[in-house]
Parts: C-alpha cells; sequence; structure tokens
C-alpha cells in the first residue's frame, strides 16, 4: 500500500511542473511574459530566424512548440503514473518495467534540470526521483 502513495506522491511534483510549463507557454503566446528570453532583441530576433533545417518555421515558433511538447510529455507521465497508482496499483506492482520506469525518467528529468533548466524544476524532479525510489524500493522489499 505504501508504494501507491509513493508513487502517488511522485506524480504530483511532476503533473505540477507540466500544468504550469503548459500554461505559461500557451499564455505567452498572447501575451509574452514568463518563458521567453530577459532581453526583448532575442524574441526579435528568435521571430526573424528561420531555421537551418527548414525555413516553414521560425526559432520563435519552434520555442513555442517544443515548451507546449515537453509540458505534455511531463503531464502525459504524471497523469499515467497517477492513474496506475490510484486504479491499477496491483499491475504497476507487478510490472518491473512500469515500476523501474518512473525512477529513471524522474531521474532524467533531475539531470537535464540541472544541466539546462534552474533550481524550481530541479526540486521538483528531485522529489519526484525519491518518492518514486522509496516506492520501488517499498515494493521490491515488502
Amino acid at each position: 500500500m505504501i508504494t501507491k502513495y509513493l508513487y502517488i506522491a511522485g506524480s504530483i511534483p511532476f503533473l505540477v511542473l507540466g500544468i504550469l510549463h503548459t500554461v505559461y507557454t500557451i499564455t505567452d503566446t498572447f501575451n509574452p511574459k514568463k518563458l521567453i528570453p530577459y532581453q526583448s532583441d532575442v524574441m526579435r530576433l528568435m521571430k526573424s530566424s528561420p531555421l537551418a533545417i527548414t525555413k516553414e518555421t521560425n526559432m520563435w515558433r519552434a520555442w513555442v512548440g517544443f515548451n507546449i511538447s515537453h509540458g505534455i510529455g511531463m503531464l502525459f507521465f504524471s497523469v499515467t503514473y497517477l492513474y496506475l497508482s490510484t486504479f491499477y496499483i496491483p499491475f504497476l506492482e507487478s510490472s518491473v518495467f512500469f515500476m523501474s520506469a518512473a525512477p529513471i525518467i524522474a531521474l532524467l528529468y533531475l539531470a537535464l534540470s540541472k544541466k539546462y533548466w534552474f533550481s524550481i524544476p530541479t526540486i521538483g524532479s528531485t522529489i519526484g526521483l525519491l518518492c518514486f525510489v522509496a516506492g520501488a524500493l517499498a515494493q521490491l522489499y515488502k
């Protein structure tokens, strides 16, 4: 039973971060304030610079799309584990794949946040990772 609650707890930071990231990015398409360059000239340059791979889009549109898809990916990850741990805990606990995928993905988010992002996603990823590892260990040693 402890695995269930630890996996729910591990999902929540990723859910909150995914929601915030997606909402901030979508909101920025109408009124840029959050996930934008601090220097406004950079955003202007991003809007006027096509990508080397294609002229069909510019760096700003790609930036927005990458950020929205990143937020959706984090939402999918967190909602999947919330769903499994809430409604299908026997399945989750019996699946080596699903039990180990959550801490691995959380560790990857932590590594990315340490290298590329900032402290808030690092803290959230750390909390989620610790909960998933504790849940996996609790299941392993029950």
